[in-house]
């Protein structure tokens, strides 16, 4: 009798794990974090699919499919559990829209499968009024640059030039050709170098925004997506235009714009004017061979009217900045002669007896010869005759901004003189305000880029 019990308890270990041995490799499960998505075109989503199991997982491999695969992609994002041989796994699929409607996203894993229903939108604005302008050569690219603003019907602008109203308005910065003073058909992409047919990307700097940009006005609040990318058309049809296109935002939703009308362009092209300041005081500030070019000294000299008073920050007055250099042997004043504004600014260029052009830098700062009063003058020809007797100058000028603008006189008296080589030494140079007044901002030494930067006109 125990002989038998002994057999039988064996017979049954076998069938346990022979029983055992052959589970089935399966699916129990799939759960979904989202059942539903909704988007908007161009943006993504992702959910997490956790898929539980008996056996072998390498035996039951997960897809995923999209229902519609003209509005949704589908691809697999980092999943948080990349094992694939425990009790349960999980994956994370991300679903990025590319065109407006409604499809499913369906996960299978063995004989088992999910759905998650994916609605897409497209932002479409059709705008009813507009108003273009046109700033000339402003970023001297060789080409024109244009804007325009397109408002919903319930926006609207006031006496003051201000958008007023609730709704939403685009603003297009773009640039045409030089010859071009009217909009004409063309397509436009785009660029940050200003060239024929292109728009600039909206962009912040310094708490500003500049470029092309989507705003919604609300309860006298504003909230602003800047455009990073996207293409649109202008297209002439009778006495209409049509212009339309798709725009990407710094969220990577693609916005759809139409406005059909006429299109009136405001001539904004600067009108040379002639300045003749008083300029009754000065400072004169020694950088030494500041653009490490071996053959000159370089100084800047600021000429100032009465009202000014180089300690504010913030200054109300004209100032004339003239950037220029001299013999490496000169360290503490200006020689006597002619300076000629160089033809542009290159280390070959930088010699002595010369004017160095206005120019901005890579992180904004105005160097080189520029006027700053009730205008801002960028200075780009023209030439200063210095004579000096004991401490006084007599310095006449005639300079010319690209527009034409004559800034022209003569500065009689002293100049205040630092070192801006020295540990100790205090240096100041002109920067441009969103205002009538000028700030000072104080440096040590400055150094040529040769990164192009715009000067925004807005």
């Amino acid at each position: 009798m125990k002989q038998l019990t002994r057999i039988i308890s064996f017979f049954m270990l076998i069938l346990v794990f022979t029983l055992s041995s052959c589970a089935k490799n399966e699916v129990t499960n799939i759960t979904l974090s989202k059942s539903t998505i909704a988007i908007n075109v161009g943006q993504s989503d992702s959910l997490v699919t956790t898929i539980t199991l008996s056996g072998d997982m390498t035996k039951q491999p997960v897809t995923w499919t999209a229902g519609n695969s003209e509005i949704i992609s589908v691809k697999e994002g980092v999943s948080p559990d990349a094992s694939e041989k425990t009790e349960s796994i999980s994956k994370t699929i991300v679903v990025t829209a590319l065109s407006a409607g409604t499809t499913t996203l369906t996960i299978k894993a063995g004989e088992k499968t999910a759905i998650c229903q994916i609605s897409v939108n497209q932002t479409n604005y059709n705008f009813n009024k507009t108003l273009t302008s046109n700033w000339g050569d402003y970023y001297e690219t060789g080409n024109n640059s244009f804007d325009m603003y397109l408002l919903e019907n319930s926006l609207s602008f006031n006496d003051s030039g201000l958008i007023v109203g609730t709704g939403t308005f685009l603003y297009l910065d773009f640039s045409v050709p030089i010859t071009q003073n009217t909009i004409v058909s063309a397509d436009f992409t785009p660029s940050v170098a200003g060239d024929v047919n292109t728009f600039f990307p909206g962009e912040v700097y310094e708490n500003n925004i500049y470029g092309t940009r989507i705003v919604t006005i609300y309860n006298d609040s504003a909230t602003i997506d800047l455009v990073k990318d996207g293409h649109y058309s202008i297209t002439y049809s009778g006495d209409n235009f049509l212009i339309e296109g798709d725009l990407i935002t710094q969220t990577n939703e693609v916005v759809h714009f139409s406005y059909t009308g006429t299109v009136s362009v405001a001539d904004k092209r600067e009108v040379p004017v002639e300045l003749t300041p008083a300029f009754t005081q000065g400072r004169l500030y020694y950088f030494g061979d500041a653009y490490n070019s071996g053959t000159a000294s370089n100084f800047v000299a600021y000429l100032a009217t009465k009202d000014v008073n180089f300690a504010d920050s913030i200054i109300n007055g004209e100032v004339l900045m003239l950037e220029l250099n001299a013999p490496l042997t000169v360290t503490d004043s200006l020689p006597n002669g002619t300076y000629n504004m160089m033809p542009d600014l290159t280390i070959a260029n930088i010699i002595p007896s010369t004017l160095v052009p206005g120019y901005v830098t890579s992180s904004r700062e105005q160097w080189g010869c520029w006027y700053f009063g009730e205008t801002t003058k960028k200075v780009k020809t023209g030439n200063i005759v210095v004579s000096k007797t004991d401490s006084l100058y007599t310095i006449n000028y005639q300079l010319f901004d690209r527009f034409g603008s004559k800034i022209s006189g003569t500065y009689n008296g002293a100049l205040e003189y630092y070192n801006g080589t020295a540990s100790s030494g205090v240096a100041a140079k002109v920067r441009k305000s969103t205002n009538k007044t000028r700030s000072f901002t104080n440096i040590s030494q400055h150094k040529v880029t040769k990164t192009k930067i715009f000067r925004y006109k807005r």
